[in-house]
């Protein structure tokens, strides 16, 4: 891994945090994305600054490399190195006041995420990883992150939220199999972040984008944990994605998902 990104994002937390702080001082403007009624998939002013902020100093520091996000086009160089950005991962809890939404920055190497950030401003830290560990940084205080070794599925903690790709007697199924160790809600990267802390066991979600989980993907399998498609393919183009601690659980909630893997 290069040097230069891990310096990059250290020093971004910072900057976001000041501009977050600032700016949370002007009207929050809300839209719906979504070109269904029924649907709601909010985007705000917030989430469109945060990622032009993010692309202009991508771009300013690492001008040759490619970006791709989710409020603007991809930025396509045909580099090997690819940045992902998520400026608001968790808008609805963010426009309804609740903490738990990040900023997700990361960086993939022929398309495998190598480093990345998963930033809280209102909590106050971040989660990085470099080529060896995963950390948090809390309080200005650094930690080491470790996930667990829990593989029995009889006591472990699963959380998780379908957004599609499965229909109603799908997940009906699925939450039955997977039995009274899951519970059905989401903290948006939060929960991943948790798993990488050792305070959850396993992730389950469907649908997501890869701008959801690449900047996750590294710090997830840095802190010892796995990730992977449903099917067991490489998380790193989204879909319906698993995450958990280590690999023996890993291969053990795969067979509990296969019957409800698209062929």
């Amino acid at each position: 891994m290069k040097k230069k990104p891990l310096v990059f994002l250290k020093g971004l937390a910072n900057k976001l945090n000041r501009f977050y702080f600032k700016k949370s001082k002007s009207s929050l403007v809300i839209n719906n994305k979504s070109k269904e009624r029924k649907k709601f998939n909010p985007v705000t002013n917030f989430d469109r600054s945060f990622e032009k902020l993010i692309r202009s100093l991508i771009s300013k520091s690492f001008p040759k490399e490619s970006i791709i996000g989710e409020e603007f086009k991809d930025k396509c160089l045909f580099s090997e190195y690819k940045w992902s950005v998520d400026p608001i991962d968790g808008t609805k809890a963010f426009i309804s006041g609740f903490p738990t939404w990040s900023n997700l920055i990361g960086l993939m190497h022929k398309e495998k995420a190598i480093i990345g950030i998963a930033n809280f401003p209102e909590l106050n830290r971040y989660y990085l990883n470099d080529e060896k560990k995963s950390y948090l940084y809390k309080n200005k205080k650094k930690f080491i992150i470790k996930s667990s070794n829990n593989y029995n599925l009889r006591n472990i903690k699963i959380i998780g939220n379908f957004h599609g790709n499965i229909t109603s007697k799908e997940k009906a199924k699925l939450i039955n199999k997977l039995g009274k160790s899951f519970n059905l809600l989401s903290f948006d990267a939060l929960s991943y972040c948790s798993l990488a802390e050792g305070k959850v066991d396993a992730v389950i979600e469907t649908n997501l984008k890869p701008y959801d989980i690449v900047p996750l993907i590294s710090i997830i399998k840095h802190a010892g944990g796995c990730v992977s498609r449903w099917n067991n393919e490489p998380a790193e183009k989204g879909g319906n994605i698993l995450a958990t601690s280590n690999i023996k659980l890993h291969n053990r909630i795969l067979k509990l998902l296969k019957p409800f893997t698209k062929k």
